[in-house]
């Protein structure tokens, strides 16, 4: 019997054991199963005096007689000041703190209210009153209520006290639940609701690559699958396809992706997916992807977010660097590290060198990260770090606006200016858009003269580590001898001539 069946038939040998047979009955003789959890207030009040069966506890019973007589009464004299007072529409609201009370709407209203009506307070279109003999049924009504909550707690510890030597089957009970749960509404909805084409199986090795081809959000796709979203808020008619899907590879060759793009191009919510498709695999369910390879992650490490802690009297750097620290502490080589921005919160170049330095340690750990940054300058760690790679979101630029294509292509790719471009399109004076964009001319010519990108020194170890790239993908590769062999002549070929890209 395969395992899936074990697991199905232990959860059916739980549920229906002697242990578990005896409590519900237990809990059947003193629990009425028509009661129901209610957010009303008087409903909720009511629900939990008849929370235990009739005839199981004598003053109980009189306890809610009570309670009910009481309720009545209350809405006899609602009945009889709509007729004295000629209140058609006088209603009688209850709430938990203040009992039952009066209300009429302020249109119904002429003249002066009677004399008998108390605590008159007006409340949006609806006075509120009340009256002595409501105040008194009031307090007998809370009374009796009470009454019933008290006799009620004795009912239950007295029903705990005969079921608590098995009581330890609502644990075996819950996760057998928890796991019918997530086979069902989990598992067997995303398969049935979604194109087998759409989701698939993913595959685990022990220290392989991750690969995940055509992968996509799961939660975006559910809500917005299929849709164009028009961004309206700050005054673009920008039409965005919601759904693109991305890969990503990382092995122990290249070990460090770094992503960039402009603001609002789509890092962060790749960062999410990718973080959430090894949830979904890890947890044994289909994820979004066209083809997915995993390695099993031991810790997901994020540092994603731009919020201050002040209860602990931290700033944004200061909270970015202690998530920071946490995170180079208890990392392991089998860890997966999403950071989202890292060293914006503080000036640009500490930025830029905590941002960089992070990088090395990390690289130094040999741990799969993924690192979204809009600093240009991260992109040079390529030239040293052959594990590196980098890669942007496609981003065009069309009559002076930005137009996102949400799809991630290989290399490095400067949008000039493309914080100016979104800040016009949030409505900032043009004056200031042009000063901005005159500075911002003089510095990109200053630092032009200073930049001598010279990469030939690299170009030999970059050469030899996409070759070593390649021959950790063939071992784990699932090809034949003949396949394998004739990739590795292919290899040799391509790393010969110079067009091992």
């Amino acid at each position: 019997m395969g395992t899936p069946k074990l697991i199905l038939l232990h959860g059916k040998l739980t549920l229906f054991s002697d242990s578990n047979c005896f409590l519900s009955s237990r809990i059947g003789e003193v629990i009425d199963e028509d009661v129901l959890h209610t957010r009303a207030p008087f409903l909720a009040c009511t629900q939990q005096c008849f929370a235990v069966k009739a005839g199981i506890d004598g003053l109980l019973d009189v306890a809610r007689r009570t309670f009910c007589d009481t309720s009545e009464d209350i809405h006899d004299l609602a009945n009889k000041y709509r007729e004295v007072f000629n209140l058609p529409n006088l209603k009688i609201p209850f709430n938990s703190r203040q009992g039952f009370y009066f209300s009429i709407p302020l249109k119904d209203i002429s003249g002066k209210l009677p004399n008998n009506f108390i605590q008159v307070t007006k409340h949006g279109k609806n006075m509120h009153f009340s009256t002595l003999e409501l105040a008194a049924l009031n307090v007998r009504n809370r009374s009796a209520a009470t009454d019933c909550y008290l006799r009620t707690e004795v009912c239950l510890e007295g029903l705990i006290d005969v079921i608590r030597d098995d009581i330890s089957i609502l644990t075996l009970l819950a996760e057998v639940l928890s796991l019918l749960d997530m086979i069902v509404n989990s598992f067997a909805q995303t398969i049935l609701t979604m194109p087998v084409d759409k989701y698939t199986r993913p595959e685990f090795t022990d220290n392989g690559p991750m690969a995940i081809d055509a992968g996509r959000h799961p939660i975006l796709e559910s809500i917005h699958s299929g849709f164009i979203i028009t961004i309206d808020t700050i005054q673009s008619d920008l039409l965005v396809p919601v759904m693109q899907p991305n890969n990503i590879f990382l092995s122990e060759a290249s070990n460090m992706v770094i992503v960039m793009g402009p603001n609002m191009s789509g890092k962060s919510t790749y960062l999410q997916q990718v973080c959430l498709i090894v949830i979904l695999a890890q947890i044994g369910c289909y994820v979004p992807a066209h083809f997915a390879s995993l390695r099993v992650v031991d810790r997901i490490f994020t540092r994603i977010g731009t919020g201050d802690s002040l209860e602990c009297n931290s700033s944004t750097f200061m909270t970015e660097m202690k998530e920071t620290a946490f995170l180079m502490q208890n990392v392991s080589p089998k860890s997966l590290i999403v950071m989202d921005e890292l060293g914006r919160a503080t000036s640009s170049s500490d930025g830029f060198a905590i941002a960089w330095s992070c990088c090395e340690h990390l690289l130094s750990l040999k741990v799969y990260t993924i690192f979204a940054t809009h600093m240009e300058g991260l992109s040079k760690l390529a030239t040293i770090y052959p594990n590196v790679k980098i890669l942007h979101f496609e981003v065009e630029i069309k009559n002076n606006r930005l137009d996102f294509k949400f799809c991630l292509k290989d290399g490095p790719r400067q949008v000039p200016h493309y914080g100016l471009l979104l800040a016009r399109v949030a409505g900032l004076p043009n004056s200031v858009i042009e000063t901005a964009k005159n500075i911002t001319e003089r510095i990109s010519k200053k630092e032009l003269k200073q930049m001598e990108d010279n990469c030939e020194q690299y170009h030999s170890i970059q050469m030899a580590y996409r070759v070593a790239q390649r021959l950790i993908c063939l071992k784990y590769s699932n090809q034949d001898e003949d396949d394998i062999r004739q990739a590795l002549q292919n290899l040799k070929d391509s790393y010969m001539e110079g067009r091992l890209g």
